[in-house]
């Protein structure tokens, strides 16, 4: 039965793939001249999981590997890969060191592959045939048995696809193979591929992704010519790609070789994925090249001289030091990696590792050269922090752009690392930008990586004197609006201290809302007698001066107060996820509190300050409402609209399985004229513009329907609205 549904999956994947495939050949069929190809296929959508297509091409690809890496003679591969595919002396990292063998054959594989994906090679054609296409001979594949070449040649055959391959390149000279949340459902074999990518942070970046920031942060230096473009955990190649497309796209006139060659750098821990990246500029720039005189290998050492097999954070700023030799725990200057580089890269962009630190012997000396490793010399400190940091520490000192998507925690999480990295952030000068994506109901990396992510631009010039940051709201969206969404990303200039977060804003209500009420002085915590944790079993016993506050939540809070008897009579096992639990002095107070927390306003706070889905004490302890604005009209009037909500839906319970555990939920939504009464209550004690308590209407509206905010507005240069 398990081989009856993959065959399925394979077969609606191949048709999807065909789809795609006749769908992006009627408008751009290759990259040649002055267009690029529309990637469809390495663009999540509705339907279309990018691991999913990736696993159907690159299996063959990663089987034929396995095939060909166990045939090869230890010496004699050394010294013919050594004499063709090794343009630098590098010494990677012990625990990345990969075999002369698996990277001969990785190597062997990807000409057939980039042959193919080019036109150059026939999908039946010989691994033989695509060294001779490469270099002109046959060097490695000479040192092949002719039934391990056989073999291999079947398997790459069998779903050989030169659209297909021409689209995924980056994706499928990944060496990791699947290893997605969706992939461990389908194929548990698939369990410590996943294991291995989430330790080292390896994930997809959707073409789409990289697109959009190479043209954003590349934007920001149009002036240059041959902007120097540095990928510091490059992987496979996805933001070189795009870059390399952008870069044409503004300079046409420039063969697409001279532009990867001239501009494109990038760094990797692990060393394949810096060959296979050489593989994929060259497929991209192959156009170019034909009837230059050059074998595609003299442009691939070309292209892989850019690339350098090292440990990013042991790189330093252009000119801080130089070196005759690249030792394996000292560090090096960029300008001694790519002597291109002499004032550092006019633009960083990539997708830095999402994962711990982990055991290193230079831990005692990166405290001293990063200030988000300082606070937390350890092993589980978050490796991505001091890339933002290095993004700042390597760029041009004159004129630079840099563009990283991280985790969402950037923005919303308390730890000291971060508060560390923001505080530096805020202090940098330049124009700083942040766009926030959801994981729901569609998300950033596609429906196989369910994670909540922030895309982070900067941009510096002579001119600028101090940090201007502007910030967006947590976006929600539906895979058909991908495309637009991107289209109409907009930033609002914001003010402030971000150590303790970056606020998430749309437009410049929210930002004055924002601003009032962040300077306040009274907090919610100033009206209970105490908030703490309780269990969903201690709440039919609880008095009625206590409001519940579910700790997650996501198109609602779940506030409720002391829930009707029998409501959770037959059921057996409860939920053991406490509620936060807000004791209150008088009913009354307890009817006022529970009015605030259900309110659009308050809905709106959390999403604003918080990750879109935890609810912390902290958040209720500082919303912005204190003792003095529940004077006994005041409360009087919450907690007359709060009754006539709980009334509303304490008949109605959301009551929930997961696991055999039985969970609690009120819903406010479909309530909005009572909520709304409560808005406009609490705007007035903040003197907000009743157009305000209309945009917290919209803003639910829009969150609960994950539809994109239709805005005409253009944004000015300080990064809010025109």
């Amino acid at each position: 039965m398990a081989a009856t549904v993959k065959g399925q999956e394979r077969a609606a994947v191949l048709e999807e793939c065909k789809h795609s495939k006749e769908n992006s050949a009627a408008r751009t069929p290759e990259m040649n001249g002055s267009e690029a190809v529309v990637m469809h296929l390495a663009v999540p959508r509705r339907g279309h999981v990018l691991s999913t297509v990736v696993e159907t091409y690159g299996r063959p690809i990663r089987e034929a590997v396995a095939i060909l890496s166990g045939s090869f003679l230890r010496k004699q591969c050394a010294e013919v890969r050594a004499a063709l595919l090794s343009p630098r002396t590098e010494r990677p990292e012990p625990e990345f060191a990969r075999s002369d063998e698996e990277m001969a054959a990785w190597s062997v594989v990807s000409m057939w592959v980039a042959g193919v994906a080019v036109k150059s090679l026939a999908t039946s054609g010989s691994l033989s045939e695509a060294e001779r296409w490469f270099s002109g001979a046959e060097g490695l594949t000479a040192l092949l048995s002719g039934d391990a070449r056989k073999r291999a040649e079947a398997v790459l055959r069998a779903q050989a696809d030169a659209q297909a391959y021409l689209q995924l390149l980056p994706y499928v000279l990944d060496p990791h193979g699947p290893g997605s949340r969706l992939s461990v459902r389908r194929d548990p074999e698939t369990h410590a591929a996943r294991s291995r990518k989430r330790a080292q942070g390896v994930f997809y970046t959707p073409a789409d992704v990289a697109e959009y920031m190479a043209s954003a942060c590349l934007s920001e230096v149009r002036g240059a010519t041959l902007p120097r473009v540095f990928d510091p955990a490059c992987g496979t190649g996805v933001f070189l790609r795009a870059a390399l497309q952008e870069i044409r796209r503004r300079d046409s006139a420039t063969d697409a070789f001279t532009l990867a060659a001239e501009c494109l750098f990038g760094a990797d821990i692990d060393p394949w994925p810096l060959d296979a990246t050489a593989f994929v500029l060259l497929a991209d720039s192959w156009a170019d090249l034909r009837g230059q005189g050059r074998t595609p290998a003299e442009a691939w050492r070309r292209l892989r001289t850019n690339l350098a097999c090292v440990d990013t954070l042991r790189i330093d700023p252009a000119g801080s030091s130089v070196q005759e030799d690249l030792p394996r725990e000292g560090r090096v200057s960029i300008s001694w990696l790519f002597p291109a580089m002499e004032s550092g890269p006019m633009a960083i962009l990539g997708n830095p590792p999402y994962a711990n630190l982990g055991p290193r012997a230079d831990l005692g000396e990166l405290r001293y050269v990063y200030e988000t490793l300082a606070i937390k010399p350890q092993p589980n400190a978050e490796i991505y922090l001091p890339f933002v940091e290095q993004m700042i520490r390597l760029a041009n000192r004159e004129v630079c752009s840099g563009a990283l998507v991280l985790p969402l925690s950037v923005a919303s999480n308390m730890g000291g690392q971060f508060a560390v990295a923001r505080e530096l952030i805020s202090r940098t000068r330049g124009r700083w930008r942040f766009a926030f994506f959801d994981r729901e109901p569609h998300a950033l990396f596609g429906e196989d990586v369910k994670t909540r992510n922030a895309i982070v631009l900067w941009s510096r010039c002579p001119s600028d004197t101090k940090p201007m940051l502007s910030t967006g709201p947590l976006r929600k969206w539906r895979g058909d609006s991908r495309a637009a969404m991107f289209k109409r990303l907009r930033f609002t200039g914001i003010d402030g201290d971000i150590r303790a977060g970056i606020p998430k804003i749309d437009g410049e209500r929210q930002a004055a809302a924002l601003s009032a009420l962040s300077a306040r002085w009274g907090r919610l915590a100033q009206v209970a007698q105490s908030i703490g944790r309780i269990d969903l079993a201690e709440t039919a016993d609880a008095d009625n001066r206590t409001v519940f506050v579910g700790a997650t939540a996501y198109n609602f809070l779940n506030v409720f107060l002391k829930p009707p008897k029998g409501v959770l009579r037959d059921v057996q096992a409860l939920s053991e996820h406490p509620l936060h639990g807000v004791r209150c002095a008088s009913r009354v107070d307890a009817l006022a509190v529970f009015g605030i927390l259900s309110s659009h306003l308050a809905y709106w706070w959390w999403y604003t300050h918080g990750d879109g889905f935890h609810v912390s004490r902290r958040f209720i302890a500082e919303l912005p409402f204190g003792v003095a604005d529940l004077q006994e009209q005041v409360t009087e009037a919450l907690s007359e609209h709060g009754v006539a909500l709980w009334t509303a839906i304490r008949e109605k319970p959301i009551i929930s399985l997961n696991r055999g555990r039985t969970s609690l939920a009120y819903t406010p939504n479909g309530h909005d004229d009572m909520r709304r009464k409560l808005d406009e209550i609490l705007a007035e004690r903040v003197a907000l513009a009743s157009e305000f308590v209309d945009e917290l209407q919209q803003f639910k509206a829009r969150t609960v329907a994950a539809t994109l905010h239709e805005d005409v507005r253009t944004e000015n240069e300080e990064g809010g609205y025109a």
